[in-house]
């Protein structure tokens, strides 16, 4: 990047703010790969506990296979995190990296008192296209009386926490925390972790390929149903709400609104706007360029969303519905 003088502009380090580094605990997908060729920024270095990893995009520089060490070596640059971090990673990522991009739910806050940081969890669209409009919609007609939000994709496409993750942002924004949340699985059935950490249950399914059904429930007789994957072989949202405002049918480039009695009340898709007419590598592209966040606006929403992730997934195991409220209680987020 040159200035208006001609010269590249570097941080205190040399690097260029057109600067990157990767950390990845797992190897990178295509979908991420070409998403990072396609955001024109210079990989400075790749961390990993696998040399093959490290050797993916042609990374030149000096091997790290210890997080804490990549980590301050590559201090003040902005990082893409690919897995999930422990409290020492986390420490070390948020003393280090003014910008934290990262593939799945549990980098989104630091609850052990570190100022925030500015973290975009990818994949995903950034402005989240016709799902943001109908939020709006929502917002000024009415909650849902009853939504079905489905997120699926592959195994490179991120854990199945990341896709229950990403239905679940909406249907909070959407309907509110639901009183109860039951779980179905589909998938070769797996062990639960035995360790002392509250969040466990969501452990046992960081490397699990499956699917879910969620059915939430809420005190006032309102019902969400949530459909997550990563079986599907490509990645895609959709979402149908009904309520007194009629139904909504919405995914990332269609939004269709009609009324009780089938008029049309909004109806868009047909002229994308370049955002939404972009495909999934562009996108993570333009988040890596842009650093735009996705829409969950606070940092009570992702308490939300934590907690009924892990009430997803004890439900899985207990085979009975369990208490989000109760779960954000246990993680000191209640």
């Amino acid at each position: 990047m040159a200035n208006r003088n001609g010269k590249d502009n570097f941080d205190g380090n040399g690097h260029s703010p057109q600067a990157l580094c990767v950390w990845s605990d797992s190897p990178l997908g295509d979908w991420l790969l070409q998403g990072i060729r396609s955001s024109g920024l210079h990989v400075v270095a790749i961390g990993s506990h696998d040399a093959q990893v490290r050797s993916c995009l042609g990374s030149s520089g000096e091997a790290y296979s210890d997080l804490r060490i990549f980590s301050s070596a590559m201090r003040g640059i902005p990082l893409l995190f690919v897995g999930f971090g422990n409290a020492t990673a986390r420490t070390a990522i948020a003393s280090n990296h003014p910008v934290v991009f990262t593939t799945e739910p549990w980098l989104d806050r630091f609850s052990y008192g570190a100022s925030d940081i500015n973290e975009t969890t990818l994949p995903g669209i950034p402005l989240d296209g016709k799902f943001a409009q109908a939020t709006e919609i929502f917002t000024q007609a009415g909650s849902p009386d009853i939504a079905q939000i489905t997120s699926l994709g592959s195994i490179e496409h991120g854990s199945i926490l990341v896709r229950i993750h990403e239905a679940a942002s909406f249907l909070l924004q959407w309907m509110g925390l639901p009183d109860r949340v039951s779980a179905s699985v589909g998938g070769a059935r797996i062990a639960r972790f035995r360790d002392d950490h509250p969040d466990s249950a969501s452990r046992s399914f960081r490397s699990w390929i499956g699917s879910f059904a969620l059915t939430c429930q809420f005190s006032d007789g309102r019902a969400g149903l949530i459909m997550a994957s990563n079986q599907h072989p490509s990645w895609s949202r959709s979402a149908l709400a009904c309520g007194s405002f009629g139904a909504v049918r919405v995914d990332d480039a269609t939004l269709d609104w009609r009324d009780a009695s089938n008029a049309i009340i909004e109806l868009t898709g047909s002229t994308p706007s370049e955002m939404e007419s972009m495909d999934h590598s562009a996108f993570i592209g333009h988040t890596l360029r842009s650093g735009a966040r996705m829409l969950i606006p606070n940092r009570h929403n992702h308490a939300q969303s934590r907690a009924f992730i892990e009430a997803a997934c004890l439900s899985a195991f207990t085979l009975e519905s369990e208490s989000p409220s109760k779960i954000a209680e246990i993680l000191g987020d209640g």
